[in-house]
């Protein structure tokens, strides 16, 4: 009779991307599976604030090694202090055979060299870990990012009382942020070979958000299995409402009335964030009417040929290294199937 205990828990990081799900997975999966010890990301309605004091970490110690490993100290952390930090804050998860789960989009979206960086600083943290990411289309992926852009700058973090309403059309962003805040989007490819040149190839999962959207739980069963954890849980917990949702046909309309009008903008830019949420009919709780048409920002055929061809190399590595039917999902820009 063997003596052995159960099979130790390697960590997952999962590094994105922005709109594939990451609040569904983050909200729901991590922090609700009864088998994951969920280090963060923390925020949004569910929580009501309670881990916003350290930054959406799960308590200060977590913040620390955020802070000191992707952050504050990035290009010189305190490496030794982050592994027993960690090691501390791993032990009610050892002793109860728990997966640590670390949860950071952001990871997906910084410029080139941090996200090296903090892959490299991860490794040396971490030791070993497997790492998952969830791909989409690019100029989906695009379109749905230029709405989190227009709530988060009217509504969100950055829509604060005296800022004024922000409209752009979605080729006058990609026109002026393309090298700036749209660029790091699209380097999906270089971000997974930087984790993979870290943590090895074999322990690099890659989901596709075209799956999740064909069949919830056949994209739920395979993110589970990658983790290691229980599938018929995971598939519950993933059944909740959906998060995050994109802004309504109605309500960019009224936002863009606003911004059209000086008094309407006027009043909108010295209004706080309640006052601002109901001037585009947004519900409180939520912020989307799931009854109503999803806005939609088509994007002109010069800016998508620039997209595929921006993403086109990283593309075929990414079909050729995971096996994942990118062509058959549009990611060249036409159905190769």
């Amino acid at each position: 009779m063997s003596g052995a205990g159960p099979k130790k828990r390697v960590p997952v990081i999962h590094i994105g991307l922005p709109k594939t799900a990451t609040k569904t997975l983050q909200w729901r999966l991590f922090a609700g599976h009864s088998e994951i010890y969920y280090l963060g990301r923390f925020d949004g309605p569910v929580f009501k604030g309670k881990y916003l004091e350290f930054d959406a970490c799960r308590d200060q110690s977590v913040q620390s090694i955020m802070k000191q490993v992707a952050y504050d100290n990035i290009y010189n952390p305190d490496i030794p202090l982050c592994r027993r930090t960690l090691s501390e804050v791993l032990a009610p998860a050892l002793e109860r055979n728990l997966l640590p789960v670390w949860s950071w989009e952001s990871y997906s979206t910084d410029i080139l060299d941090k996200r090296r960086v903090r892959a490299k600083n991860l490794k040396e943290v971490f030791g070993e870990a497997r790492i998952i990411m969830t791909l989409r289309n690019p100029v989906a992926l695009l379109e749905s990012t230029y709405f989190q852009i227009l709530k988060r700058d009217n509504v969100g973090a950055c829509g604060h009382w005296g800022m004024p309403p922000y409209y752009v059309s979605i080729d006058d962003w990609l026109d002026t942020e393309f090298d700036g805040e749209v660029l790091p989007h699209l380097q999906y490819a270089e971000t997974l070979q930087a984790y993979a040149e870290q943590f090895g190839i074999n322990n690099v999962s890659v989901f596709l958000f075209e799956d999740l959207l064909a069949d919830k739980h056949v994209f739920s069963n395979s993110v589970c299995a990658a983790m290691g954890i229980d599938p018929d849980e995971g598939r519950q917990l993933m059944e909740a409402k959906t998060d995050n949702e994109r802004w309504t046909e109605s309500q960019l309309e009224a936002l863009q009335q606003v911004k059209g009008s000086f008094f309407k903008s006027l009043r909108f830019r010295y209004s706080h964030k309640h006052i601002r949420r109901q001037i585009l009919d947004m519900d409180k709780k939520s912020g989307i009417h799931t009854d109503e048409p999803k806005a939609k920002a088509p994007i002109s055929k010069e800016w998508q040929k620039k997209i595929y061809e921006t993403t086109k190399e990283g593309n075929r590595w990414i079909e050729e290294v995971f096996n994942l039917p990118l062509g058959r999902h549009g990611y060249f820009g036409v159905d190769l199937s």
